[in-house]
């Protein structure tokens, strides 16, 4: 396994392997979630941290927060509303406050574990969908109470991407054991997913059995996706 050249704000450095030993808590990536789901892949760039504050992504965050976004130069405008982009390595971000407020939605931040955490509304109304609302209402619904939801810091790798193979190998790295893992992903118009709550028949049962002992879980997403969230709960 190879870290992809996208995830370099949030990618381990590994040795040829993605079955890694997780960073230590001060070291962890910027992570942004959507209530329970984190955000896990992004087809331009993830999310990172520059100078205080959390910067995205345009057209993923846009897309996820159901916001209907135009760029020009510099300049993102939403709602209305211009904000300023920011070049990080090769590509444009903006900052994920300022489009959660246009949103109607909130923001919390946990310095500690740097993880900035999305609640509220359904957006302003994007034309091809409800954004992260729609992928939670996707795992709410295959879900039960009374789970631990894992809401740490995560890092994350991906395998090659191969010619002709639609799916790529994620691997998230976790501070503690996950036991079960879900990968939603957005491509085009259409959201899929893997894992364990993907639903299973006595033809055709669900291959995957859960993550196993230690503190990373792999699983395939859709290499084409604009961005997949992941659900992970604890053992």
């Amino acid at each position: 396994m190879t870290a992809h050249p996208f995830f370099a704000v949030l990618a381990l450095a590994l040795a040829g392997t993605a079955q890694a030993t997780p960073l230590p808590l001060n070291q962890a990536p910027v992570v942004v979630r959507f209530e329970n789901l984190a955000w896990v892949n992004a087809l331009t760039a993830l999310p990172t941290l520059q100078n205080g504050r959390v910067l995205v992504p345009p057209a993923e965050a846009c897309d996820l927060l159901a916001l209907t976004c135009t760029t020009q130069a510099m300049t993102l405008t939403a709602a209305g509303q211009a904000i300023s982009l920011t070049r990080v390595g090769g590509a444009l971000m903006t900052p994920l406050a300022s489009l959660v407020q246009l949103a109607g939605q909130r923001i919390g931040w946990n310095p500690a574990a740097r993880v900035a955490t999305i609640y509220g509304g359904a957006g302003t109304g994007n034309p091809n969908g409800a954004g992260w609302r729609s992928a939670l209402n996707e795992i709410t619904a295959r879900t039960t109470p009374g789970v631990k939801i894992y809401a740490g810091p995560i890092s994350v790798t991906t395998g090659l991407r191969q010619s002709g193979v639609p799916t790529v190998p994620m691997t998230l790295n976790t501070l503690q054991p996950l036991s079960e893992l879900t990968l939603i992903s957005k491509a085009g118009n259409t959201l899929s997913i893997t894992g364990s709550l993907v639903p299973g028949t006595v033809d055709v049962p669900n291959p995957f059995q859960g993550c196993p002992p230690g503190q990373s879980c792999t699983l395939p997403s859709r290499r084409d996706a604009l961005w997949t969230l992941a659900y992970a709960t604890l053992r």
